[in-house]
């Protein structure tokens, strides 16, 4: 009997790390640097998850990818509540911004980076990127990419002139057409969705948020038979040491974040009557997971704080 009670106490346990959102990264095999970064920050607006990839050389790469976590946060914490598309699009031009003044420096002249985003407001999810950071969209034993690669390569696909297999083995898989810091007037690609409430005996969708170091070296139906064998800490973990395994040459990031229902490009019923209510539902929703998001938030509050000082520390000391 104590066995059962501690197989039942088991399963829920690990039914309760089901819905609990990670996210990790690597600097994987090659690299002496980490220009990735990540970050999860709460507004007025809603909940915003990041993750970018840095370039730029020496600190530059780092540092750019701090500067844009640091622009959006600003962004997002100090102006008032609005809808999610909004609220993300501003957050990433204030971003963009920073950069491109940093750029004036000549010692940063080449400094940019990559940003995937997704901001959870209520039943909206505001879905943003620039550059070839991926949002991916798991749903049962399918997935579906939610974003498109700002690449010379992705060009070509587009045109029929290369298969998009053979887009990350090209020689110029490395060349963005488009990234944060690049251009004052940047264009950024914003994708608006509504989480809709799951079916009976329906299992609920995954969104996943990865760096260009692990789409690389993970194809999609591995990523998408990772997240739903294991807990997301556990995929993360799993999906980061099956790049490496495969090379890792780049820095490798990923955040996997469990939703409560399925989404969908369709507006929910009702949604226009309910928006004014939806922040307040929605962390009610959450109650039972409150303690683990602000424990994972304020870890990674500190993560980012002494990322920025070891990159500016890493600058003067190459002065």
């Amino acid at each position: 009997m104590d066995d059962l009670e501690q197989t039942g106490e088991d399963r829920a346990h690990f039914d309760e790390e089901l819905t609990v959102p990670a996210a990790i990264t690597d600097t994987g095999c090659e690299r002496e640097l980490n220009e990735d970064r990540y970050a999860v920050i709460e507004s007025n607006s809603g909940v915003a998850w990041i993750v970018c990839d840095g370039m730029g050389g020496e600190s530059g790469g780092e540092l750019a990818a701090q500067l844009a976590i640091d622009g959006m946060r600003r962004d997002l914490e100090n102006l008032p509540s609005r809808n999610a598309t909004n609220a993300l699009k501003s957050a990433i031009l204030e971003a963009n911004r920073v950069i491109v003044l940093r750029r004036q420096n000549k010692a940063f002249a080449q400094m940019g980076t990559t940003v995937v985003s997704a901001l959870f407001r209520g039943a909206q999810v505001a879905i943003g990127h620039v550059g070839d950071s991926r949002a991916y969209l798991v749903s049962n034993s399918n997935i579906r990419l939610l974003t498109r690669d700002h690449t010379y390569v992705q060009e070509l696909v587009d045109k029929g002139e290369i298969s998009p297999e053979d887009a990350l083995d090209h020689a110029q898989a490395h060349i963005l057409t488009r990234a944060i810091g690049s251009e004052p007037g940047l264009k950024v690609d914003i994708k608006r969705m509504w989480i809709w409430d799951s079916e009976p005996g329906e299992t609920s969708d995954v969104l996943v948020l990865c760096s260009d170091g692990l789409y690389s070296h993970v194809s999609d139906a591995e990523i998408s038979s990772t997240i739903n064998s294991t807990t997301p800490q556990e995929a993360c973990v799993n999906l980061v040491e099956l790049a490496k395994e495969r090379g890792g040459f780049d820095n490798i990031t990923v955040a996997v974040i469990p939703l409560e229902g399925k989404l969908r490009e369709e507006t929910p019923h009702g949604y226009e009557e309910v928006e004014a209510s939806a922040l307040s539902n929605l962390n009610r929703k959450k109650k039972k997971n409150t303690q683990s998001w602000g424990k994972l938030i304020f870890a990674m509050s500190l993560l980012s704080l002494l990322s920025a000082l070891l990159a500016v520390a890493g600058y003067f000391l190459m002065k």
